[in-house]
């Protein structure tokens, strides 16, 4: 009988030796499940989203406001290349620019992708590239913690254009901004808008800004490139589009010329849509570019003028871009 008792006792601990062993192991598994998903750095919440071909993160910070960003990047331990992608429109990154996001990842980028505040995943109230330049900085400033390099490069389409510059302006680690198809000056955008019969775009653009450029004149002016533009001492590659009813050319103009007032050289190229060398005459706001060449050194800024393009991209103004990321972020 105690020999029987005491086999019984030994195995409920044996048992129970087991039983702790498993939940360690299962909770160390769990754990290491929780690590790989969901971590946190520097104020940074950083999730790793399932993914074959690349790492895609989702990451949250905050600015005055909780923000959102997706990051795109090769697998590997890097540092790779960091190249920050701002959308345009209001209502976050649509699936163009998240295809943008996986291809450069491919190609060996590490790209963030912010939800501008007030759209997509963040929070707050679309300012008109008010806020979101500083909020898109101190992204950019974050990258290395995530496998990026210290320096970068921005791209922007239309708002985001703005904003990418606006980002841009003073950073030490920019080596370059594809500014895409943005206003430069917001009140002479607004005067066209209103030319040109555009009255719910321009009601929209109204209501975001708060005022008509009547009634509040410096709340365009502060927002406009053409302001602040020789804040940014790296090159520039401004895109420009000869049929944009929403941007005149003569803003892309206007924008060359303040940066070759505050000491930069522009060189102006006109291209068709397919990226060949224009021949024919410049016309009407168009002519404004002047004598025009080819393609120079990408670490120059760029005035690329495509005079019968509207407000959308193309292959070869994709092309030009990554020219130009190759040139500014060679290692």
């Amino acid at each position: 009988m105690l020999l029987s008792n005491r086999w019984h006792t030994e195995g409920v601990r044996n048992g129970v030796q087991a039983l702790f062993f498993t939940l360690v192991a299962l909770n160390l598994a769990l754990g290491s499940l929780v690590l790989l998903q969901t971590r946190s750095s520097n104020n940074w919440k950083i999730q790793q989203l399932p993914d074959r071909s690349i790492v895609r993160l989702a990451v949250q910070f905050k600015s005055d406001v909780p923000l959102f960003a997706e990051i795109c990047k090769p697998k590997g331990r890097g540092p790779f290349p960091s190249l920050v992608l701002v959308h345009g429109g209001f209502v976050g990154p649509n699936e163009s620019t998240q295809a943008l996001c996986r291809t450069w990842a491919q190609a060996g980028y590490l790209v963030a992708l912010p939800h501008l505040r007030g759209q997509g995943r963040s929070q707050g109230q679309i300012e008109v590239c008010g806020k979101e330049g500083s909020d898109v900085r101190q992204l950019a400033d974050g990258l290395p913690q995530v496998g990026g390099t210290a320096q970068r490069a921005y791209v922007g389409i239309s708002l985001g254009a703005c904003v990418a510059l606006s980002a841009a302006r003073n950073d030490p680690q920019a080596k370059g901004v594809a500014f895409l198809l943005g206003a430069t000056d917001f009140a002479a955008m607004m005067e066209r808008l209103e030319r040109y019969g555009r009255t719910e775009a321009y009601n929209r653009w109204q209501e975001l800004i708060g005022a008509s450029p009547q009634a509040c004149p410096a709340c365009y002016r502060q927002r406009s490139p053409l302001t602040w533009a020789h804040e940014v001492t790296a090159p520039l590659l401004l895109i420009a589009a000869g049929n944009d009813p929403i941007v005149s050319p003569l803003q892309y103009c206007a924008l060359a010329k303040a940066r070759e007032a505050s000491g930069r050289s522009v060189r102006r190229v006109a291209l068709t849509r397919e990226g060949q060398l224009w021949t024919a005459p410049l016309i009407k706001e168009r002519a404004c570019l002047g004598r025009f060449a080819g393609l120079g050194q990408l670490t120059q800024d760029h005035l690329v003028l495509y005079p019968d393009l509207e407000h959308t991209t193309t292959p070869a103004i994709w092309q030009l871009v990554n020219q130009a990321l190759a040139a500014w972020l060679k290692p």
